[in-house]
């Protein structure tokens, strides 16, 4: 029979290649059917369909998909209606039901998506040092000449919004324990086609994508991959799924040296003892029970840490305010019945009668009669004694406020003790896990290894994607470990902020689905900048700009407010003290710790290397680089000896940007130290870290500040330590110089009350002191000022908030209303006249500073024409003001309302 024109279908099978002749018996009316061998049986007409002149199915660019299998290399397709014959080139032939065929068109005829593409191919010829690298990534992007429009490359390239989806939400499990923001990105991922997880350092980002592969794989019966830019990040998901018993679901694929050792050893399920005696259901509505109850307790559980952050900062304030304190000659008052009020009336008063003297109402009666009734002794005494009763106000104040987070601290604990908060997460998770493994020991109980190789797994590919529906690979090898445009119901992309758009798109390519798991702050993609000038091709449009955004800031930008995204904020690596350095500098305070201070004494020590050009720049022979012997002989010598700083060895690691600085350490460090650069220590984890900054203040020097106080590099290099933190440095340059490694230090020396802060003339701003200070004299400052007066203060603050959001100047912040004595460390140093004037209640309009020490960078005070040149009274207090702020070398800047150009001088004075 010939094959192209017709079909012999006996009994719904198609037989047409084993058939010699097909006749009909008139006498027994039955259908004679003679086989290639000479056998002839005869079957009920009915049983017997001859098929004759198909119609040749021209796919025209499409892809021929057989029950979502992608049919490979076919050569031809034809329809007899009834049935669907592929021949492939290959010689092998099957026939489907028309329903079973479908015929997809190429996603990618857009001009735009052809343009990117295009851009895309040029670039995979240049990218890699290695020229076996390069052909293999060459070879992945010619391929890619087909782009499923379900796919997420698709949705990605054409710019169609995120899609949602509607799976049943009622059975989620957390088989390996959960905290708020991770439920949250768990929901995310399962209700929209695209979804952001923003892991920072130490937030349980592997936890979150193992409870995200349970409830896919399990519970909804997905395929999966797991993928990244390398096979550490994968091969860290396999090590906890191999820790609990899981490891049977994972293929480890990608390059040819992972699918060599996978169908070498097969993994085969064990899960005999997995089928528990509750029904499904059963314990679906144990975990819905427990979900009621946990969701509430979450969130108490959350508000007591976010208070512990608050304590911890309110109780570091007050040992500079106390340090402060104890230098300012203060008499102590007694029977001031305001020392026994709450801190919201201590800062009510404070913000009241600070406005009416600045305002200069102290002595008007109608001011007087109400402040008498409303604080009565505490209003006499600060007319006789003002800076006194100011100073014992601010230090009870810190008292108060302390112990009323301590007691709301101790009420929440009360609270989540009362109900059990940790034995219901317990129950929580060991319910998941019984939900999670009955399912397993249904899908794969009793299941072997197979005969899968590495020749035929992709020709079996529906049953092997059923035994091990979680493939790891990284993201450029992923279309080899699945056959030609098949698509995975989920792709996650881990460490996504080192993906480049060319792997990631690969990547995207692949599945129908995609979780994008990274962090922005952390360190992003390596690029060549050299290969673009030699590029014919240009992306058209930015969010595709291969040399300026990793795969995950490529879609954050794409689709803006519109992306389901969840940052975790739940820290569990770090002592708190280390990790509010990364928090306040690059995660705008969102992290929440969640670990013990009790963890170190000592978390954060500084080294100030002596002064001198320490580094060396080899420019010849075979170890060339860049290092500092000064940093080294500090680093083995002192530091290492610390008993402070005594840990196991194998918990300890040293950091450097440099190179030759790492190989240089691990000649001299004692066995079991690691040393190794910043971008080979990202993922990884040490007690003790040291970080080793190499460069001097000499020329050379200051042209590696750009790379050395990279703000990627310095978040991961401090986010690696445990228990302790420690850098050594040249203080002078970086502190001088550097914007991340200067806030690093200028954080250490605040945290640990070095003796530059406590000694210095100019004391660190107060900052939350006059953030509750704000919150009330803001208010009364709307309510009370003249317009004109209140107009230019508030014009200038939205002024200042506007510049100090933007990237080059969030290292600031700004307080209003400072009084002047309360950023003097000493008056010692003013005359009779000035030490009158600041104890007379002189107050700074604006003082910009800097977050990470406080300490003052420059004040800004508003000149109003009618409040200050036309009152020579007013010209005398300011010239004071200008004169203090002189001698003790604090910045200032003067704004008349009738002047011009504020945003030029403020940001000149910030440079």
């Amino acid at each position: 029979m010939d094959i192209e024109k017709t079909m012999i279908l006996v009994r719904g099978e198609d037989k047409t290649e084993t058939v010699a002749a097909v006749s009909f018996d008139t006498a027994s009316r039955k259908t004679q059917v003679t086989y290639i061998g000479g056998r002839s049986y005869s079957y009920n007409s009915a049983n017997v369909l001859v098929l004759e002149n198909p119609k040749n199915i021209d796919l025209n660019g499409r892809v021929a998909y057989i029950n979502g299998m992608p049919v490979y290399d076919p050569r031809l397709i034809l329809d007899f209606k009834n049935r669907i014959r592929i021949i492939q080139k290959n010689g092998t032939m099957q026939s489907v039901k028309p329903e079973e065929l479908s015929l997809v068109e190429n996603g990618s005829s857009d001009k735009n998506v052809q343009q990117i593409l295009a851009y895309l191919r040029e670039i995979s010829r240049c990218t890699a040092n290695d020229p076996a690298e390069e052909a293999f990534l060459k070879q992945e992007m010619d391929q890619l000449t087909f782009v499923h429009p379900e796919s997420v490359l698709g949705q990605y390239l054409n710019r169609q919004p995120v899609e949602n989806r509607t799976p049943p939400m009622d059975g989620i499990i957390f088989p390996f324990r959960f905290n708020l923001s991770q439920k949250s990105a768990l929901e995310n991922a399962l209700t929209h086609s695209m979804s952001v997880i923003e892991g920072p350092p130490g937030t349980g980002k592997t936890q979150t994508i193992l409870n995200i592969l349970a409830n896919l794989v399990a519970i909804h019966g997905k395929s999966v991959a797991v993928v990244s830019n390398n096979n550490e990040a994968v091969k860290n998901v396999i090590e906890k799924m191999t820790k609990k018993g899981y490891s049977f679901l994972t293929a480890l694929l990608g390059k040819k040296k992972n699918q060599d050792a996978f169908f070498a050893e097969l993994p085969v399920p064990h899960t005999d003892d997995w089928n528990c005696p509750e029904e499904k259901k059963e314990l679906v509505q144990m975990i819905e029970s427990l979900n009621v109850r946990l969701n509430t307790l979450l969130k108490l559980d959350r508000k007591r840490a976010q208070l512990k952050q608050e304590l911890r900062a309110w109780q570091l304030e007050q040992e500079h305010f106390n340090e402060y304190y104890s230098r300012q000659n203060v008499v102590e008052i007694e029977k001031l019945p305001l020392l026994r009020a709450n801190s919201d009336r201590i800062i009510s008063f404070l913000a009241e009668t600070s406005l009416a003297k600045e305002r200069e109402y102290t002595e008007k009666l109608m001011y007087k009669l109400r402040m008498l009734i409303k604080y009565r002794g505490a209003f006499r005494k600060l007319q006789r004694q003002e800076a006194s009763v100011l100073l014992l106000l601010e230090r009870v104040f810190y008292q108060k406020q302390i112990q009323k987070l301590e007691n709301d601290v101790e009420s929440l604990e009360d609270q989540l003790n009362g109900t059990s908060f940790d034995a219901l997460l317990e129950q929580h998770q060991h319910v998941s896990e019984k939900l999670f493994r009955k399912c397993l020991y249904q899908s794969h109980g009793g299941r072997t290894a197979g005969s899968f190789t590495k020749k035929n797994f992709k020709a079996k590919f529906r049953q092997f994607i059923e035994a091990y529906p979680i493939i790891l690979s990284t993201t450029h090898a992923l279309r080899r470990s699945i056959p030609q445009n098949y698509l995975l119901d989920y792709v996650i992309i881990d460490e996504a902020s080192q993906v480049d758009l060319i792997t990631g798109v690969l990547a995207f390519s692949c599945c129908r689905n995609v979780i994008v798991v990274g962090d922005t702050k952390q360190l992003p993609q390596i690029t060549d900048q050299k290969i673009q000038p030699q590029l014919k091709n240009i992306p058209p449009e930015p969010v595709y700009n291969y040399f300026n955004h990793s795969i995950l800031s490529s879609v954050i930008e794409l689709y803006g407010k519109h992306l389901p995204r969840v940052v975790l904020r739940e820290h569990y690596r770090c002592h708190p003290q280390i990790i509010e350095f990364c928090n306040q500098k690059y995660y705008d305070g969102k992290l929440i710790p969640y670990t013990n201070p009790d963890l170190s004494r000592t978390p954060l020590v500084l080294y100030k290397t002596a002064e001198g050009n320490h580094m060396r720049r080899v420019t010849r022979g075979e170890k060339q680089g860049t290092y500092n012997q000064r940093e080294l002989d500090v680093t083995v010598e002192e530091i290492l000896q610390n008993p402070d700083l005594a840990t196991e060895n194998s918990q300890i690691g040293f950091v450097t940007p440099y190179r030759k600085q790492a190989n240089l350490a691990s000649g001299l460090m004692p066995a079991g130290i690691e040393s190794d650069t910043v971008h080979k220590y990202q993922g990884r984890e040490k007690d003790l870290m040291i970080l080793s900054t190499v460069l001097d203040g000499s020329w050379q020097g200051q042209r590696g500040l750009e790379f050395v106080d990279d703000p990627h590099m310095v978040n991961v290099a401090v986010s690696r330590a445990v228990r302790q933190f420690v850098l050594v440095t040249d203080h002078d340059l970086f502190y001088k110089k550097g914007k991340n490694i200067g806030d690093l230090i200028r954080y250490m020396q605040y945290s640990t009350l070095d003796e530059n802060v406590i000694e210095s003339q100019v004391v660190s701003v107060f900052d939350l002191l006059y953030k509750q200070y704000s919150k009330k004299l803001l208010p009364l400052k709307a309510k009370m000022d003249s317009a004109a007066r209140y107009q230019s203060e508030e014009a200038l603050r939205v002024l200042l908030e506007e510049i100090l959001t933007q990237p080059q100047y969030n290292r600031f912040n700004y307080a209003q209303g400072m009084l002047l004595r309360n950023l003097l460390n000493t008056v010692e140093n003013l005359s009779d006249e000035e030490l009158a004037y600041v104890n007379n209640r002189a107050s700074l309009d604006f003082v910009v500073y800097y977050k990470q020490d406080k300490s003052c960078k420059l004040v800004v005070e508003v000149d109003g024409f009618a409040f200050h040149e036309n009152r020579p009274e007013q010209l005398r207090r300011d010239a004071l003001k200008d004169s203090i702020l002189k001698k003790y070398e604090i910045p200032f800047l003067r704004l008349p309302t009738n002047g011009s150009r504020e945003r030029e001088q403020i940001l000149r004075a910030l440079e």
